[in-house]
C-alpha cells in the first residue's frame, strides 16, 4: 500500500512540475515533443 502511496506522489509531482515547465515555456515544449516523431 505504501508503494502505491509513493507511485501517486510521484506522479502528482511529475504533472505539477510538468504543468510549470508548459506554462513557463508555452508552446515550445509541445513542439519539441512532437517534432522527433519524423
Amino acid at each position: 500500500m505504501s508503494r502505491t502511496v509513493k507511485i501517486l506522489a510521484a506522479l502528482f509531482v511529475v504533472a505539477v512540475l510538468w504543468k510549470v515547465v508548459s506554462s513557463s515555456s508555452g508552446a515550445d515544449v509541445e513542439e519539441l515533443e512532437y517534432e522527433p516523431a519524423e
